[in-house]
């Protein structure tokens, strides 16, 4: 079962939705962990809703690469697997 991005938390796995195969893509190569999600303030008023999912960021670790290999991304562009 997969959960919607805006109801993301810290361990979830998520990949490119680019390489969705919801979105035409192929199956994807790359798997991130989250490592951590910011919240702008005031975030609990609209907690939920994915119209506001561009306004979330995660810290995202690729599973096969070093534990400090990690970046920062919009949640818009990630889906959980």
């Amino acid at each position: 079962m997969q959960k919607a991005i805006h109801k993301v938390e810290v361990g979830d796995l998520v990949r490119s939705v680019k390489f969705s195969a919801d979105h035409g893509g192929v199956a994807a190569s790359e798997i991130f962990m989250v490592m951590e999600v910011t919240e702008p303030i005031g975030y609990e008023w609209y907690r939920g809703n994915p119209l506001y999912t561009h306004e979330i960021s995660l810290k995202l670790w690729e599973v096969r690469e070093p534990p400090n290999h990690t970046h920062w991304a919009q949640s818009n562009l990630y889906e959980i697997v």
